[in-house]
């Protein structure tokens, strides 16, 4: 019942939605092993066939209940992917984990864009997921959002274009993934990377959504390499889906209030159609022939539910048409 799409260098068709696995590693709260593999079998019970995950979320925490939970689903039957850039070091530390993922696994992250540190991401992933293919490798969070000193963000670039992408463009010559580009939160190092790299599609969290828009500029650049898109974090981090300023996030923070006063004026046109506002948001990105999917970060069953419902609700265009008037389009 989700559409299908192709990402069009490579012609690997992908699910309108994916299950984005953030939440499967305590982002925010915790979660048991039970509640996060029952979370993920219900997602496939449902019909959810793409997943995406990251080393990064939980410190492996994320990529192992993924993959128990996907042992039930023949591999054929869905998209998997999971980045690169980080590696994971035993951490002796007790006590010691990051800041928005709950009761982690014991390993410090180790930046590492190079050819070496690339190949053995990628095949620790395989061993953590358990399975023997990824059909989709991000670069994670390469640039300033995440490196924000300036001298390591250009180090870690260079490492990539001069190096890192050898590894790419060698795993997908060889057929042991089938496409590849950079998941991160900005769309410059997105373009600038497009000069060194023939990348397949961009996983652009937070940056294209109901509160963000303009992007044509990262769309033509797209275009013209023939590079599809992903749009993660559509609910920009909650807050389009929260009626209380305190109880949702904001770029992993705490919403400011400009941001949701601009929530409300989306919730009312939505209002005024019968339509969840969380429909809206989900499907707006698709309404873009650059994106072919959607990565949802879900961490409960219901959320599972809620989303699998939103992609698929009938939204007329003149809900679309008052957005516009709001310069949402």
């Amino acid at each position: 019942m989700i559409k299908m799409n192709r990402i069009k260098s490579v012609g690997l068709e992908v699910p309108a939605l994916t299950f984005g696995a953030s939440g499967m590693g305590n982002l925010f709260h915790k979660l048991s092993n039970t509640e996060a593999i029952e979370t993920i079998e219900g997602a496939i019970k449902m019909g959810w066939r793409a997943f995406d995950v990251a080393p990064h979320y939980g410190s492996s925490l994320a990529e192992i209940r993924l993959g128990l939970g996907l042992r039930t689903l023949d591999r054929d039957q869905f998209v998997l992917s999971t980045k690169v850039g980080r590696l994971l070091m035993p951490r002796q530390e007790a006590g010691l984990q990051a800041a928005d993922f709950y009761d982690e696994n014991p390993f410090n992250r180790v930046y590492d864009y190079s050819y070496d540190g690339i190949m053995r991401s990628y095949e620790d992933s395989l061993r953590r997921i358990g399975t023997r293919r990824i059909d989709i490798l991000y670069v994670h969070d390469i640039g300033k959002y995440a490196h924000s000193d300036n001298a390591d963000e250009r180090k870690h670039f260079k490492t990539l274009c001069t190096s890192g992408f050898k590894a790419l463009e060698e795993l997908r010559k060889n057929g042991d993934i089938k496409a590849f580009g950079i998941g991160a939160n900005e769309t410059e190092i997105m373009m600038e990377a497009m000069d060194y790299a023939d990348m397949d599609i961009m996983l652009l969290a937070n940056r294209y959504n109901l509160l963000e828009t303009d992007r044509a500029d990262f769309f033509m650049k797209c275009e013209k390499h023939n590079v599809s898109v992903a749009a993660a974090a559509v609910f920009a981090s909650g807050v389009l889906v929260k009626k209380d300023i305190s109880s949702g996030h904001y770029e992993y923070g705490k919403v400011p209030e400009k941001v949701f006063n601009r929530v409300m004026e989306i919730s009312k046109v939505c209002d005024k159609y019968n339509i969840p506002i969380g429909a809206a948001a989900l499907q707006f990105p698709l309404r873009n022939k650059n994106v072919v999917s959607v990565v949802c970060g879900v961490s409960s069953f219901k959320q599972v539910q809620k989303n699998y419902e939103w992609a698929q609700v009938d939204i007329p265009v003149a809900l679309w048409a008052d957005l516009a008037e709001l310069g949402i389009k």
